[in-house]
């Protein structure tokens, strides 16, 4: 097996309420070392390297909806853009504040393979916040079987 730690970073704003549902899909706002992802990145050099390796690997969509005070609804799709099929797939999701400064970090593991070409569900309750960043860290390409 291939392990890759990287950082793949989707960014959606939700806004103060966070009455409805909002669509996550690219761009970077900051980026957290793959080394120690309780580590913040301003340089610009680092989000652009993470998101280069990243997005030969991965995309994410998603949607997040409020189910109660203080509690929100991640819900959306991991897709592996890779020709081998990843397991051991983590998704870390970090809570922004409006000032744009990360404020809490959860790492929660894809429970399924996410197929080669193909895509993973989930579904994570997370504190809510007026915006969030998710980042696949970590994961492991499945070797193809040897032909003997």
């Amino acid at each position: 097996m291939i392990r890759i730690h990287t950082c793949v970073s989707v960014v959606a704003i939700l806004g103060a309420a966070l009455g409805g549902t909002v669509a996550g899909t690219g761009g970077i706002a900051v980026a957290a070392s793959a080394d120690d992802p309780t580590t913040f990145e301003r340089n610009s050099a680092a989000p652009q390297q993470a998101a280069a390796l990243g997005d030969q690997y991965f995309h994410v969509e998603w949607t997040a909806e409020a189910v109660q005070p203080g509690i929100s609804r991640l819900t959306g799709y991991v897709y592996n853009d890779y020709g081998e099929a990843a397991q051991d797939v983590d998704l870390q999701i970090t809570t922004v504040n409006a000032a744009g400064q990360p404020v809490r970090n959860v790492v929660e593991r894809i429970g399924d393979i996410v197929p080669s070409r193909g895509r993973s569900y989930f579904d994570f309750r997370v504190p809510a916040s007026s915006s969030y960043q998710l980042s696949v860290t970590s994961f492991e390409f499945l070797e193809p079987p040897s032909s003997k």
